[in-house]
């Protein structure tokens, strides 16, 4: 039975254009109820910092993709966190967010009173330097208003430009495992 090309009759009977078969038709799925609504949550909702709300909307970005959802109450929480989804699903934010939260930015009361006022103290790396600027340049528009400074490190490029940004106060480094490292070694301070 072509079931592509069926009517249902005033009987409840399935019959198809091709065909003198009839099925009786018990149920349907049709229905009459309105669709059920799905809460579309924002990232305040999950208790994302104002100031990186209004960065993100700014952006256009206004609602957490799924595995944002899932990661930012575990993470805000200050729990580690292991997400896996495909490309271009929201995996930065999901954990660049709670990073950008969690820094003791310049503008904060309790800059001055850290052990190091401008040394990172978040460190994120990834394994190119194609995925250091993509990074960076997602949490720098998260973190817009916020006031928290973010740094790419990678091979490539002359390394003193990345020493001297180390240098003058950071409080998020994204990089590539061997630059960060020898940046790291390099800086004589933080």
């Amino acid at each position: 039975m072509n079931t592509e090309l069926s009517q249902v009759d005033e009987n409840r009977h399935l019959t198809a254009d091709d065909s003198n078969e009839a099925l009786n038709v018990a149920e349907t799925l049709a229905t009459s109820q309105a669709a059920a609504e799905i809460p579309h949550l924002t990232f305040a909702d999950f208790g994302v910092r104002s100031d990186i709300v209004q960065s993100l909307t700014e952006a256009g970005i206004t609602h957490p993709f799924p595995i944002q959802s899932m990661t930012l109450p575990v993470a805000l929480g200050g729990h580690d966190i292991i997400g896996q989804a495909k490309t271009g699903t929201g995996k930065t934010l999901g954990f660049g967010i709670p990073a950008i939260q969690r820094v003791i930015a310049p503008d904060d009361e309790a800059y001055a009173s850290l052990a190091v006022p401008g040394a990172p103290q978040a460190l994120i790396v990834v394994p190119t330097r194609e995925l250091a600027v993509q990074v960076a340049g997602d949490l720098s528009t998260a973190a817009k208003r916020r006031g928290a400074r973010i740094v790419t490190i990678y091979g490539g490029r002359a390394y003193e430009p990345q020493i001297e940004a180390l240098t003058a106060g950071v409080e998020i480094v994204v990089g590539t495992p061997g630059a960060s490292l020898t940046c790291t070694t390099r800086s004589t301070s933080r």
